[in-house]
């Protein structure tokens, strides 16, 4: 219950602060694209939100879906579709529209932290996280420039991906319009192999072995990777909310 009125009251501020950062500098690229990912992201909402009370299957599909890409599990999200069976160009559809959304909303606010406009201790401190982890990457990404980015957004290494690829693009001083352009074409690009791929495996397993105990295996391993998920971060977001104390 504490921590709840926590969650609540983190919430209201952060929606206040928000709005008014909209309000007042509107003017600012950076928060015309934060305003475009989270107006994405609440139509996403409101879709699964439908489909709640009206196709409990296909939300349990797409929310797990959404859940996996968050974390960073584009090819585990593109499988989740697949085996849900959702159509190949549905899944690619889906799977994309929810990486176009999450990147402008973590583009947005990692360069409002960098230059000033947001400041919060717990999105600082994560910001210079993914800034320093970009930093590592600039000068090799640099030397080969949007080429160089494309494949560092498209290959699915350790701390690679849209939303690194996106703050190294602004650290190279990219327009966002460019930087964008390379990010989601490559984030599509990988995509699309992904689901024909994955595609492909669950024909060749459908085969050899029956699909459906396959799937029920899928769905438990998707909860299981989304709980431990949730653990191995609780410790940090209890020890941000008990911090709120001080």
């Amino acid at each position: 219950m504490k921590y709840g009125r926590k969650i609540f009251s983190l919430i209201h501020r952060g929606t206040r602060k928000i709005a008014a950062l909209i309000r007042d500098r509107f003017d600012l690229p950076e928060v015309k694209i934060l305003v475009i990912g989270l107006v994405l992201s609440l139509l996403a909402g409101a879709y699964l939100l439908y489909l709640l009370f009206v196709d409990r299957k296909l939300y349990g599909v797409l929310s797990s879906t959404v859940a996996l890409n968050i974390m960073g599990g584009r090819g585990a999200g593109v499988v989740t579709c697949l085996s849900g069976d959702i159509s190949i160009l549905k899944t690619i559809v889906f799977n994309f529209y929810i990486e176009v959304a999450s990147v402008m909303i973590t583009y947005a606010v990692a360069v409002l932290v960098l230059r000033n406009f947001i400041k919060h201790r717990f999105i600082n401190d994560t910001v210079r996280q993914a800034e320093h982890a970009a930093q590592g990457h600039k000068t090799k990404i640099k030397k080969y420039g949007g080429i160089g980015l494309w494949l560092f957004v498209i290959f699915p290494f350790f701390m690679t991906g849209p939303v690194i690829g996106s703050i190294i693009g602004y650290l190279l001083n990219y327009k966002p319009i460019n930087n964008f352009l390379i990010v989601f074409s490559a984030t599509l690009t990988s995509i699309i192999v992904y689901t024909l791929a994955g595609n492909r495996i669950i024909i060749a397993i459908e085969r050899y072995v029956n699909l459906d105990a396959v799937k029920a295996w899928g769905g438990i391993i998707v909860g299981v990777l989304i709980v431990c998920f949730l653990i191995y971060h609780l410790k940090s977001i209890k020890a941000f909310l008990d911090s709120e104390d001080d």
